[in-house]
């Protein structure tokens, strides 16, 4: 197939053309991938870090990363699932690195997502807990629940980026939400 590549229509190609372009030199194109994953990319990796600029220089690894790795693309498969691959990846061992300090989440980063004050205190009060909860649980747990209901990844996209079989997927994420409701329950 044969596009026209002017900087407008970057954004139009599918991500394994934009793969192709960037093999072939052409920075704008790995340009638009940094546009386009570049926040989910900084969510995981500010969940990790709990801090901005660390989690903005683990992204800044997750692309360079990225960038040398194109070649090793399969070009038949979900973009999106191997780059995600990649970023758990950098999380994995950055969480390694800090095993030792506990993880915090600070809830005022996610945007409020309703107008009336009072529903928005109750829906902040709820992101706090669960976010309290998910940091309490198992890695194990939390990344699959992440990807499922943060990144909107399927079970078969979970289990390829995590390269683990579907059925450990599905009891990965019914534990993890059993361990997320009790802290829950528990701190009611």
């Amino acid at each position: 197939m044969i596009f026209n590549l002017s900087q407008e229509n970057w954004r139009d190609l599918p991500d394994v053309e934009l793969v192709r372009q960037s093999l072939l030199g052409k920075k704008d194109a790995f340009v638009e991938i940094i546009k386009r994953y570049q926040k989910k990319a900084f969510g995981m990796a500010f969940f990790h870090c709990r801090n901005k600029s660390e989690a903005e220089d683990l992204t800044q690894e997750i692309f360079l990363s990225t960038y040398s790795s194109l070649s090793r693309f399969d070009q038949t498969r979900s973009f999106t699932n191997w780059f995600l691959r990649i970023v758990t990846n950098h999380c994995l061992n950055y969480a390694k690195k800090k095993r030792n300090s506990p993880l915090l989440v600070d809830v005022s980063l996610f945007p409020p997502l309703l107008s009336d004050p009072a529903v928005e205190q109750i829906a902040q009060e709820q992101r706090e807990k669960l976010f309290t909860a998910l940091n309490q649980i198992n890695e194990d747990f939390r990344l699959p629940l992440w990807l499922f209901y943060f990144f909107d990844r399927s079970y078969e996209q979970i289990s390829e980026i995590l390269e683990i079989p579907i059925n450990l997927v599905k009891v990965r994420l019914f534990r993890g939400k059993l361990a997320i409701g009790k802290l829950i329950k528990k701190g009611e």
